[in-house]
């Protein structure tokens, strides 16, 4: 074979490999805005990648005992390129269908997302992986080179697929967004697959159409969300900042992360949110602490920090995600001089060796709260993080009763394995509305003036279920996903469809 061909092929098949790892986790933030980013939605996407793969290899590997020319394989990623440049506008039209769907049980939510990504992620894989075999075959001249030129395609291709998923993880998905990166990853498929078709000479009418198609299809694919002041893709997920009018008159500023709103602030009195919680925390964290250094986990849009700030406390921030730290300072009116530990919230505390009076989380991405932050051993870690009357406080999901309040009732019952003293505050209104504050003392809680709040007492909880979260068996991502479906399904109903085309 000529060097040039070779070289080519090779090319190919790296461009290939980067090619499955781009529309994967392009498509995993496609859905993440609609069905979350639980182990559930990341466990849908892993399995179609394998079952598209596994399909291609064996539709690959029988394509190549028919058809051995370089003409079949440009013609795989011809399609398989195009494929990438439609998967923005195939989203846009089959979303609204399956989030309609998903909402009716956490069955059809699992379903839905499984349609979803048969409908634009399947196909394009499969595609990919029927390039691999059809590229060893053509390599392979004689039986003996099979071992050798098939462990050197999938190395190349694999190469191609880590290149490709810290090149689309950590710069084009952040900076240029999901549309962008999958577009501009097409037009290089396509590019591969029109050289190699001038390489072989055969250019003809239909790779001209195919190739003209993809490149007009960016036209209908970018779009502006009506009422969003700034939008930002990225590992970690989709960010919005609108201004939303609200039934009381009020116009608020609102942080929505996968369109979970995290931050709902009053426009015009910027120390003031939507949500009472943020009021009950207070209230309580002065009712119950009695020293003025504050360990923040959890940015968000800062509505917490201005309320600790504004009552005396001297507050330490730490926020995974750069994004939210600029956003904040930008849109929600944080001084731009606030230093902000862009850091795990686990790894800074096992790391840090400064101690605080009160540490809080407010950790939740989404509906998916932190579960690595949410075992014995981090809160024995805690432990040694607070001052000697110091407070932890957890913000968590409403539920307490039935089968989607297990995973409080089992943080509940972790806290106190942990030698935690835990007083229960739930904020107003019905359980699928409120918020639940754990306030947990390192010695016994002593409240210096009255609570006001609702408080919910162990002994009207039945912790017959309730399990012992540790890190050894990670298993709150999976008793709370009752309880987060139903979040995910109300915020759908506010916030996701209006943001679909």
């Amino acid at each position: 074979m000529k060097k040039n061909l070779l070289i080519l092929l090779f090319f190919l098949a790296f461009v290939e490999g980067g090619a499955v790892m781009c529309v994967e986790l392009c498509s995993a933030k496609i859905l993440s805005p609609y069905f979350g980013t639980s182990i559930y939605v990341w466990a849908a996407v892993l399995g179609i990648t394998l079952t598209a793969l596994t399909t291609g290899y064996y539709f690959g590997g029988y394509l190549s005992s028919k058809i051995s020319n370089t003409k079949a394989v440009a013609w795989l990623m011809l399609i398989g390129g195009l494929l990438l440049t439609l998967t923005p506008i195939i989203s846009d039209f089959i979303l609204p269908f399956t989030v309609e769907f998903s909402g009716q049980s956490q069955f059809y939510f699992l379903v839905g997302t499984i349609m979803s990504l048969m409908c634009f992620l399947f196909l394009p894989l499969m595609l990919f992986g029927a390039v691999s075999p059809m590229l060893i075959n053509l390599l392979t001249s004689q039986a003996k080179e099979s071992g050798k030129n098939s462990g050197t395609v999938y190395a190349v291709s694999t190469l191609g697929g880590i290149f490709s998923t810290f090149l689309v993880g950590f710069y084009l998905l952040p900076t240029y967004g999901i549309t962008n990166t999958l577009y501009a990853y097409g037009l290089l498929v396509l590019l591969t697959a029109v050289i190699l078709f001038i390489f072989s000479k055969n250019v003809d009418v239909k790779v001209v159409i195919v190739t003209l198609f993809a490149l007009i299809s960016f036209n209908f694919s970018t779009h502006k969300t009506p009422g969003v002041i700034v939008e930002s893709e990225g590992i970690l997920g989709n960010i919005k900042v609108m201004d939303r009018q609200y039934p009381n008159g009020k116009v608020y500023r609102e942080l929505m992360v996968n369109n979970i709103s995290q931050t709902i602030m009053d426009r015009n009195n910027p120390n003031e949110s939507l949500w009472n919680y943020v009021d009950v925390l207070m209230y309580n964290i002065n009712n119950y602490s009695n020293g003025e250094k504050a360990l923040l986990l959890g940015m968000g849009g800062g509505t917490v920090y201005k309320q600790l700030i504004s009552n005396g406390y001297d507050v330490d921030i730490v926020e995974i995600d750069a994004r939210i730290e600029k956003l904040a300072k930008e849109y929600f009116y944080i001084d731009k001089a606030v230093e902000v530990i862009i850091d795990d919230a686990r790894h800074y505390i096992r790391t840090t060796d400064k101690k605080y009076d009160v540490i809080i989380y407010d950790l939740y991405h989404s509906e998916t709260p932190p579960v690595h932050l949410m075992t014995k051993e981090a809160f024995a870690d805690i432990q040694h993080k607070l001052t000697d009357n110091g407070l932890l406080v957890v913000n968590f999901y409403g539920f307490i009763s039935g089968s989607k309040g297990r995973a409080a009732r089992s943080l509940y019952t972790t806290l106190k394995h942990t030698a935690f003293d835990v007083h229960l505050i739930a904020t107003d209104g019905e359980e699928h509305q409120r918020n639940l504050l754990f306030m947990c003392g390192k010695d016994e809680l002593k409240a210096k003036q009255q609570i006001i709040h609702k408080m919910i007492y162990e002994m009207d909880m039945n912790f017959d279920d309730a399990l012992l979260l540790t890190d050894d068996k990670p298993v709150l991502e999976h008793i709370y996903l009752e309880a987060a479906l139903q979040w995910r399904k109300d915020y759908n109903e506010l916030n996701a469809k209006n943001f679909l085309r």
